[in-house]
This record gives C-alpha cells, sequence and structure tokens, in this order.
C-alpha cells in the first residue's frame, strides 16, 4: 500500500511539472481517474441509503459543510488544480 501512494504522489509530481512546462492555455481541463487517492466519492444527489453528508466529512473545507464527499478536506488533485496551470475546476 505504501509503494501505491509513493507512486501516485511521483505521478502526481511528474503531471504538475509537466502541465506547468506546458504553453499556458494548451491544456483546456483535468481529467484525473483513479483510486482513493484523488476519487472520495459525491453522493449527495443520489438515492442511497450510504450518504457523505455527515458533518465531520468537511470540516476542512471553507464553511465546515459536508459536501458529499467521503473526506473531510481536499485531495491530490484538488490541491493539484489550485497550482495556477490555468486548467479550470470542473467537480
Amino acid at each position: 500500500m505504501a509503494g501505491a501512494s509513493v507512486f501516485a504522489c511521483c505521478s502526481l509530481f511528474i503531471m504538475a511539472l509537466m502541465a506547468a512546462a506546458a504553453v499556458a492555455g494548451s491544456v483546456p481541463a483535468l481529467y484525473v481517474f483513479g483510486d482513493s487517492l484523488v476519487d472520495v466519492g459525491n453522493n449527495n444527489h443520489l438515492l442511497t441509503p450510504i450518504k457523505a453528508d455527515f458533518t465531520h466529512n468537511g470540516m476542512d473545507y471553507p464553511g465546515r459543510k459536508a459536501t458529499g464527499r467521503f473526506s473531510n478536506g481536499k485531495n491530490s488533485a484538488d490541491f493539484l488544480v489550485r497550482l495556477n496551470l490555468s486548467i479550470n475546476e470542473y467537480s
């Protein structure tokens, strides 16, 4: 499991370097496919008994409210988008 985490972190770092080296405006969006390191779910609008709208699932977000994600804060993909690489956040 630790090997997978190291691989994911290195991959994100390399992707960030590649994106920074790219010409501004040449990449209109960033699509991230992955496991639990980048996919924390979003089920607020689904009809399911398993919800992620509990208070602790948003305590590190601005406003400290539940977001429907199984996380208490942002993940690595959220931080990658915030590097001001002229890539829009669609989530």
